[in-house]
């Protein structure tokens, strides 16, 4: 590759220059995100560790409380709610809405959410299971 002689050296390390400053934009930019992205899940973890120690002061003030002598009824007619269970949390899963209007069937489980399935002794597939009908005295009437 030869250099052509009207290309000036200056020109050509200022469009270099340039084009690295251009790219360099985007890391200063990305570099910038992650620190505010770092610093709101800091701003995060604590305000759960605050949150966390007023739920365990609530708990026990309310635990006092009901010590004392106070009934659940009294201190929630007063307007005073029981503090939330410690190391209750709800699954994302559970959140979750999967548009499914039917549940689906587990391969191997038995089907809970339906009516129970009728047994008889021909579809049976226990291995002591007897092969014939069998009458019961009750319904030979």
């Amino acid at each position: 590759m030869s250099i052509t002689p009207t290309v000036d050296k200056d020109t050509v390390i200022a469009r270099a220059r340039a084009a690295i400053e251009n790219r360099t934009k985007y890391i200063e930019s990305l570099f910038d995100a992650a620190q505010a992205s770092a610093a709101a899940r800091e701003k995060v973890a604590e305000a759960t560790r605050a949150a966390e120690h007023a739920n365990a002061e609530h708990a026990a003030a309310y635990k006092e409380a009901i010590d004392a002598g106070w009934t659940v009824a009294e201190l929630t007619g007063s307007g005073l709610t029981a503090p939330t269970p410690v190391g209750k949390k709800t699954s994302r899963a559970s959140k979750r809405v999967t548009g499914r209007s039917t549940p689906r069937r587990r391969v191997g489980a038995e089907n809970t959410a339906g009516p129970d399935p009728q047994h008889d002794a021909a579809s049976s597939t226990a291995p002591d299971a007897p092969t014939e009908p069998q009458s019961s005295p009750a319904t030979a009437h």
